[in-house]
C-alpha cells in the first residue's frame, strides 16, 4: 500500500463528513477529468507527480485545476494543465458508496 492509498471506509467517512456538513450543501461533491488527460499530465518529462488545485469555475462553482509536480516538488505550470472537470451534481455517478 502506497502512502496516499485508503480503505473504502475511510474513504465513505471522508466524502460523508464533507457532503453531510451544512456549509457545503448542494454544492459541487465531485469532480471527474479522463483517464487521458491524467496520463497526459503523469507522462510529461521529469512528472513525479499531481497536483490538485481547487478553483472556482466561471458559474461560481468549485472546479480542480490539475498540474503535474517534479522533483522538487515544484509545478509544471509550462506543462499541461487540466481543468473542464465534469461536477457532481450534474455528472454524478449513479451508484457509489462514496455518495450520500
Amino acid at each position: 500500500m502506497n502512502q496516499h492509498e485508503i480503505t473504502l471506509q475511510e474513504a465513505e467517512e471522508l466524502t460523508h463528513a464533507y457532503q453531510n456538513d451544512p456549509e457545503y450543501q448542494g454544492k459541487t461533491v465531485s469532480c471527474r477529468i479522463d483517464n487521458e488527460a491524467y496520463h497526459a499530465v503523469m507522462n510529461q518529462d521529469d512528472c513525479i507527480g499531481v497536483r490538485t488545485y481547487f478553483a472556482k469555475n466561471s458559474d461560481n462553482k468549485l472546479t480542480i485545476v490539475v498540474v503535474g509536480v517534479d522533483a522538487n516538488g515544484n509545478d509544471m505550470t509550462d506543462g499541461v494543465l487540466l481543468n473542464r472537470a465534469l461536477g457532481c451534481p450534474n455528472a454524478c455517478p449513479s451508484a457509489s458508496s462514496l455518495m450520500i
